[in-house]
């Protein structure tokens, strides 16, 4: 594929705009000449075959063979004039000249009451008028006009537009291409400079000199390098121990801002558990089983980021997907419901193609809680971690080790907190002890989340 460098696009552009102006402009004038060059054509044809009409009346009545041969003689002698005809009411050709049409189209009835034009397929154009005194009709006259000369002309003009056009076409080709040889090579510095940091090396600089406008943009990008290989010497030592979203979110801060000191949020937790990993990772090499963690754990990562959220850890088999911290959601129970069911489905969908391409897969199961929890950096001045405690996450890994097999299960207080701006379908499962907690919890099994409103009702 042919790439256009700086000057070929800045000429091809003027030469567009050149292009259209010439179109939008010159069309309608051409079009306007020709129209005009028409009109004249016509005029002169019914002109000259009204003279004839008129001067012909007495000659046709009196049958003056002799002075109507004159008239059509003086007719015949104006310029473009190929052929003159007179054919009186009994439909005979009282006079011809030079003519080598079908006398039978000339003499239909229509052309002895009105006038008329047409052009042959030898472009001559054929001009009838009726010859009549005192509302009787004594025939009609005829004169055929060589319309090729107008055609010449009319190409003439186009070839003149043509060639004006393209005459100030190569023009501004050449005051292009001669004014982008001063800017290709500042600009061509850029672009190498920006490839240079699209690729990943932020310690590219530019180094040639320039003057004017494309000084200042020079130092500016190489301002702009410098301060993204910074940032991403920070980001890079800053994401050894939080993911992404958080290190934006502490990235933000001021030295002194940052402290183990967490606060108190309303977030929701998801766990995402892959059943029967212990059974799996036994019969299966540890490369096998590091490669579908990773294909299962990058699924739960992508859903997690898709809808909001922030991946806490990955436990093990385990995966902990936060929502609602550390930036702040008001929508972050809906989130993270969107989120397990999107989870839920798509590792379904992907188990069934991966049983068909005999590739080895997992089923999950995932719990799903919400409420205050703490939020912060937990460890210490040598190591620190981003993390989620609380009630909340206490309860969402144990709803997802009670979870059915593919199946997300919540509680009810959640189940309440959302219901009332979506309709979500859902079956009860019983009331469970669950570990940590001295009361038991009342759980559900979220089949479907419709994104309408509700009345309240649980379409269990």
């Amino acid at each position: 594929m042919v790439r256009l460098n700086y000057a070929h696009k800045l000429a091809l552009t003027m030469t567009a705009l050149i292009i259209l102006a010439a179109t939008t402009i010159g069309y309608p004038m051409v079009y306007r000449q020709f129209a005009m060059m028409e009109e004249q054509f016509e005029i002169t044809g019914r002109t000259l075959v009204q003279q004839v009409a008129t001067s012909s009346i007495k000659m046709v009545f009196s049958e003056d063979q002799l002075s109507l041969g004159n008239l059509i003689t003086s007719i015949e002698a104006q310029n473009n004039v190929v052929s003159v005809i007179v054919i009186n009411r009994d439909f005979e050709v009282s006079k011809t000249i030079g003519t080598d049409i079908d006398l039978n189209v000339l003499k239909q009835e229509k052309f002895f009451k009105e006038a008329d034009v047409f052009t042959d397929a030898n472009n001559v154009s054929w001009f009838s008028s009726p010859i009549n005194f005192k509302g009787v009709a004594g025939g009609v006259a005829w004169v055929g006009l060589n319309k090729t000369p107008l055609i010449h002309n009319q190409r003439v003009v186009v070839t003149s537009a043509f060639l004006t056009v393209a005459l100030l076409v190569c023009a501004i080709i050449w005051l292009a291409i001669r004014l982008s040889a001063t800017l290709s090579k500042p600009i061509n510095d850029i672009i190498l400079a920006a490839k240079a940091i699209d690729s990943g090396n932020f310690s590219y600089r530019i180094r040639n000199s320039h003057r004017g406008e494309f000084a200042e943009l020079k130092e500016a990008f190489n301002n702009m390098a410098e301060n993204l290989e910074q940032k991403l010497t920070v980001e890079r030592n800053f994401s050894r121990f939080v993911s992404s979203p958080v290190a934006s979110h502490y990235m933000k801060r001021e030295d002194s801002e940052i402290t183990l000191q967490g606060e108190r949020v309303e977030a929701s937790i998801i766990f995402v558990d892959l059943v029967n990993y212990t059974g799996f990772s036994e019969q299966h090499s540890s490369e096998i089983v590091a490669d579908v963690l990773n294909f299962y754990f990058s699924e739960f990562s992508d859903a997690c980021h898709q809808f909001h959220g922030n991946v806490d850890k990955f436990i093990g088999d385990c995966a902990m997907l936060v929502f609602g911290c550390p930036h702040p959601d008001a929508l972050h129970q809906q989130h993270a419901l969107e989120c397990a069911i999107h989870i839920r489905d798509r590792v379904a969908q992907l188990n069934q193609i991966r049983q068909q391409a005999d590739q080895p897969w997992l089923d999950i199961r995932i719990g799903l809680a919400g409420g205050t929890v703490l939020a912060g950096l937990l460890g210490s001045s040598e190591r620190l971690n981003y993390s989620v405690i609380g009630e909340a996450a206490n309860l969402a890994a144990r709803l997802c080790d009670k979870a059915p097999r593919g199946g997300i299960l919540t509680e009810r207080n959640f189940f309440n907190s959302i219901k009332h701006r979506n309709a979500i379908s859902s079956h009860e499962t019983q009331r469970i002890h669950v570990k940590g907690f001295s009361h038991k919890i009342d759980t559900l099994v979220v089949d479907e989340l419709f994104m309408t409103a509700n009345t309240g009702e649980d379409n269990a």
